[in-house]
């Protein structure tokens, strides 16, 4: 088996004439090195997926995100929009019936402090 990529000593000339061996074993080794060649390419062709499908799941996180973030920032404004609906309809409401609000009010400090006493 050769010891590295196209590195074997037995397919070389030596002194400008070819070597001993029988050129079956040539053939074996040239195809042992191509068959690195091929593992060689492969593993980086495996490396370069793996690379892509890493970009390709953190851009789709980052849509991901973003898109969290707007429709929290929609939720949030929605929010906002319902508690000063809210505020405007109670401040409305102890403005038309005071005494009411005075009255609802006692009767629920009462009731707390019933509760509170027990």
């Amino acid at each position: 088996m050769a010891t590295g990529l196209f590195s074997s000593s037995s397919t070389r000339k030596r002194n400008g004439s070819a070597a001993d061996t029988p050129i079956e074993d040539q053939l074996h080794e040239i195809r042992e090195d191509i068959a690195q060649l091929v593992a060689l390419i492969a593993d980086r062709g495996v490396a370069a997926s793996r690379e892509a499908k890493a970009r390709s799941t953190r851009k789709q996180a980052e849509s991901d995100l973003q898109d969290l973030l707007e429709s929290g920032e929609e939720l949030l404004s929605d929010l906002r929009s319902r508690y000063a609906d809210t505020e405007r309809q109670v401040r409305r409401a102890v403005r038309e019936h005071p005494v009411a609000t005075l009255g609802a009010a006692a009767a629920i400090g009462l009731i707390a402090a019933v509760l509170l006493r027990r």
